[in-house]
């Protein structure tokens, strides 16, 4: 039987809801990420005016990335609460459990790491062996952050916009398939009530998904969810 992993994805109050209505996760896209390193690559061996033309080459790579792939970003932890601080709006939002399976080509963990992937420009003019040459640094470019990131513990996983997608209000979406959602947690200010997101989640079908209230925990710097 394959393996499967508890991952969590934070939001908001009203955005929980919306998620819950709607039975979807709103699809993060490249541009709308906080960190202005995300799938730049770190280049070499070009002379100070190529940069112009370097810099502009890496912007339109950027835009065709986000023009087509969605990225859903999840923690391996609900109990670190800084998390919980910048994504669930100062632990007044919620933290969805999920049931991700482990696939190897569609779930990965994120790496943590200064040493940026670089291209070198000079051998971008060489075409023997330029895709075994670039296609290493392209996996480093979608699974590494700098250090700074660790506290995330972040897994990601990749959908192609046009074709595993809806569409609404400008935005995409996926849908929320069967024995996905495990758990709600409501941040411990959050102000929804438990009953209520209980009827929420019958009325979209999720009739086996659990809500409770996180805790400050009494003996640690932690989030309880238990």
């Amino acid at each position: 039987m394959p393996n499967s992993i508890l991952l969590y994805r934070y939001l908001d109050a009203a955005s929980a809801l919306k998620t819950i209505e709607s039975r979807s996760f709103k699809v993060g896209r490249l541009r709308d990420f906080n960190d202005p390193f995300e799938w730049r690559m770190g280049i070499t061996g070009i002379i100070p005016e190529g940069k112009v033309v370097a810099n502009a080459c890496m912007e339109g790579f950027i835009d065709d990335v986000h023009g087509w792939l969605g990225i859903f970003c999840f923690s391996d932890t609900a109990t670190e609460p800084v998390l919980w601080s910048h994504y669930a709006d100062k632990h007044q939002g919620v933290a969805f459990e999920v049931n991700y399976l482990i696939e190897p080509d569609k779930l990965f963990k994120m790496r943590y790491t200064n040493e940026r992937p670089i291209v070198d420009a000079n051998r971008l003019l060489n075409p023997i062996g330029l895709d075994a040459y670039l296609l290493p640094l392209l996996y480093r470019l979608m699974t590494q952050k700098s250090p700074g990131w660790s506290y995330e513990r972040e897994y990601r996983a990749f959908v192609d916009l046009n074709k595993d997608c809806e569409i609404s209000g400008g935005l995409y979406f996926r849908r929320i398939p069967e024995n996905f959602l495990q758990r709600v947690i409501l941040g411990y200010k959050c102000p929804l009530e438990e009953k209520y997101v209980l009827k929420a989640l019958g009325k979209s079908g999720f009739t086996s998904t659990k809500v409770v209230r996180a805790k400050m925990c009494l003996e640690t710097y932690s989030i309880r969810t238990e």
